[in-house]
Formats: structure tokens, C-alpha cells, sequence
């Protein structure tokens, strides 16, 4: 058959029995659009926390004051507990064998003004060795030094949601911003880093000296929370349960009680998002399994109804010579290619939907040429399994039968 009429006799389907042809392209678009969509997304996540592995590495461990739970977000939250203290980090350091650093942090939300305009921050205590531990890249400026971190003096380093929403991206050094009622000289902005594996927004912070928080903002003498870095040969796990027992110890926490404190590793985090990207993953999977059969079958009630509205133009081909491969190739090929549409179709959505959501949340966007192969795979032998019975009716069809209806 002509390539052009082809073409036409699936344009007559498609105007002839509109809705059901949209329904069965629409049930194979919404399968491939989950498969698409959520496979770029889990791909990206993925991404994420190697990136995040990659600049923290896997022997990062962070000690948090309270107990941490799973909200039904995805992210962590803390309860309240004020017995963490500097002295902690100073006996991890002494008591604990591998580790590099040790880096404490206050951390605390507090509106922040310039110049009329206000928004909310993250302002975060810390050393200057936070730097080279969160692997935090300067777009402009500079970090606040030891003296600076010593004296207390309010030297701010701003993230980089901060800095577009306050100042405008204009040039910010030697600008005072207020924290509340505080007035803090700019140094740094840092660069663009979006969220981390816990949820939290790394661009709407302001880093500043831990004593400038601690006594200035918070007036208090305990921490919210210390990272460790580790030396690789060590076994992290082994290493937890020592700064439990040590900490324990320290807090005069007895053996039947609680711990006012969390210990967990980077890894923790990852295998926590990995169980639910692999939860995610299925049940999109069933969603698009969902779909897939009802767009099936759309295509096989379609390429029916079509057979029975075309017996004489099947028996008049048949008369002039039509061979019954010629038929079985004509249906087969309708249905493959109108699962070929919804197919893609829904690629292009799935690839825009997944860059939505990827540049929402600061994913990186990752393209997979394989999973478009098997998407358009998963079409063109859907659209076959759907059309193989209807077009081999048409092409058994007796032509003389098929004049007569």
C-alpha cells in the first residue's frame, strides 16, 4: 500500500471514531508519560546522591540534638534538646580515633531585611571550616576568618536565594543587612546549590561566626548540631555507636533512658531515599500498567470497529488483486502506528513534566536515551499485541463475504 494512503485510511479512523481513538492514544500516552516522568526524576535523585556522596563523601557523620523522625514529606525533622554542647565536640575530636574535623553548628529561622524588602533565612553558627567540610563554592566575596570567628563579629556569608531576593544580585560587599534587629556586614555569596538529601535548602541560609549566633542571636550555650568528617578506613557504623556511648556518657544518660541525640551517617540518608525513590518507581510502574491496558484495549475495540466498518472496501482490495499479507500489514500497521502517536506524545510530556519538576527542586536533568528506546518500544508493541487479531480477521476475511456485507 501507498505510503499516502496509508496515511489517509488512519486519518478516516481517527475523524470516524474520534473519542475512542483519543481514549486508546490517551491510555498509552498517561504509561509512557509515568514511565518517562518518574524514570527521569528517580535517575536525577539518583544523580543527586552520588553528587552529594561524591562532595561530602560517604564517612560524614552528623550528630543532631534531639531525636530525628521522617515527616510525610520525605524530610527530617528534630525534637527539641538543649544538651549539646561545644565541650561534645571537643571530646569527639580527643576521644574518637579517625576523625578529621569536627564542625559545630547553632542554627536557627530569623527574617532578614534590606532596604524595605524582607524575607527568611536559615542562619547557621559555625567555623570557618564549614567551608571545605560542605564543600560550599563562593560566587563573590569571601568566608569569615579565625579572628573574625573568635571576636564575635557579625561578618555574613549569604546564600545565594538570599542574595537575589534581598539585594537584587547587585554587588553586596561591605552591604549591611539586618537579621532581625542585628545589623551584619555582607562578605560572601555563595553559589547556586539547591536542596540537600535531607530536604533542606541549601540557598536560603546566612552563615555567620558560631559565637556571633550563639551569644548575639540565640543567647544560649548549647549546639543544634556537629558534623564529623572521618578518615576513609574507618567503619563508620563501629564509629556511631562509640559517639553514642560517649555522649551518653557525657549527658549523664541513664540505661533505660532515651537518647537526646541523633547519630546518623550520609549513607543512612541515601538508603532512606533509595527505599522510597525504589517505592515511587513501582508504583508508577502499576500506574503505567494501568494505562497501558486501557489503552490497549482502546486500540483493539478501535481496529474491531474498524474492521467491520470496512468490509467492502477489504473485499473490493481482495478482488483487484490485494493479497491477504497486503490486509493483515494495513491493520497492523494502523494500530502500531496509532500507539506510535500516543507514545510520542507522551515522551514529550514525560520529559517535560520530569524538567518541571527537576528545575523546582534543583535536580540535575539527566536524559537517557535507552529509556526513550524502550518507551517507544513498549508503544510500538503495544499497538502490535492490540492489532494483530483484528488485522488478521480483515485478512482472513473470503473477499466474495466481504462485497456482500
Amino acid at each position: 500500500m501507498r505510503k499516502g494512503l496509508f496515511l489517509k485510511n488512519i486519518w478516516q479512523i481517527m475523524i470516524l471514531y474520534k473519542r475512542r481513538t483519543l481514549l486508546s492514544m490517551l491510555g498509552v500516552l498517561f504509561g509512557i508519560l509515568a514511565l518517562v516522568a518518574v524514570g527521569h526524576i528517580s535517575t536525577a535523585m539518583k544523580r543527586q546522591i552520588k553528587d552529594t556522596l561524591e562532595k561530602f563523601g560517604p564517612n560524614l557523620i552528623i550528630v543532631r540534638a534531639g531525636e530525628m523522625r521522617v515527616t510525610g514529606r520525605g524530610t527530617y525533622q528534630f525534637s527539641t534538646a538543649q544538651t549539646l554542647k561545644l565541650e561534645d565536640v571537643k571530646a569527639i575530636e580527643i576521644a574518637i580515633n579517625g576523625v578529621i574535623k569536627a564542625v559545630p553548628l547553632a542554627e536557627v529561622m530569623f527574617p532578614l531585611r534590606y532596604k524595605g524588602t524582607v524575607t527568611q533565612a536559615k542562619l547557621i553558627g559555625t567555623t570557618n571550616k564549614i567551608k571545605e567540610l560542605r564543600n560550599l563554592i563562593l560566587q563573590e566575596g569571601r568566608f569569615f576568618n579565625k579572628k573574625e570567628e573568635k571576636i564575635g563579629q557579625r561578618k555574613a556569608v549569604i546564600g545565594y536565594k538570599v542574595w537575589k531576593t534581598l539585594l537584587g544580585k547587585k554587588v553586596s560587599f561591605g552591604e549591611t543587612i539586618l537579621i532581625w534587629r542585628v545589623p551584619c556586614e555582607v562578605i560572601g555569596v555563595l553559589a547556586e546549590k539547591g536542596t540537600d538529601l535531607t530536604g533542606e535548602d541549601l540557598d536560603s541560609v546566612v552563615y555567620l561566626p558560631l559565637k556571633t549566633v550563639m551569644k548575639r542571636f540565640l543567647n544560649v550555650d548549647y549546639l543544634s548540631a556537629i558534623l564529623i568528617k572521618m578518615k576513609e578506613d574507618v567503619n563508620i557504623a563501629k564509629v556511631k555507636e562509640e559517639i553514642k556511648k560517649l555522649l551518653r556518657k557525657r549527658h549523664k544518660i541513664g540505661p533505660s533512658e532515651p537518647d537526646d541525640f541523633t547519630v546518623y551517617a550520609l549513607e543512612d540518608l541515601t538508603k532512606t531515599k533509595k527505599k522510597g525513590l525504589a517505592l515511587v518507581s513501582l508504583l508508577s510502574k502499576m500506574a503505567a500498567t494501568i494505562s497501558f491496558i486501557i489503552g490497549g484495549l482502546g486500540i483493539f475495540a478501535l481496529m474491531l470497529l474498524s474492521v467491520a466498518e470496512r468490509y467492502y472496501e477489504i473485499g473490493i482490495r481482495r478482488a483487484v488483486g490485494a493479497k491477504k499479507r497486503d490486509i493483515l500489514l494495513q491493520f497492523l500497521g494502523e494500530a502500531i502506528f496509532i500507539s506510535f502517536c500516543g507514545g510520542i506524545g507522551g515522551i514529550v510530556l514525560g520529559i517535560s513534566v520530569a524538567w518541571i519538576v527537576e528545575l523546582i527542586v534543583h535536580l540535575p536533568f539527566v536524559l537517557s536515551p535507552i529509556r526513550f528506546i524502550f518507551a517507544l518500544s513498549i508503544s510500538l508493541g503495544l499497538g502490535f499485541i492490540a492489532g494483530v487479531y483484528p488485522a488478521y480477521l480483515a485478512a482472513s476475511m473470503p473477499p466474495l463475504r466481504a462485497l456482500l456485507k
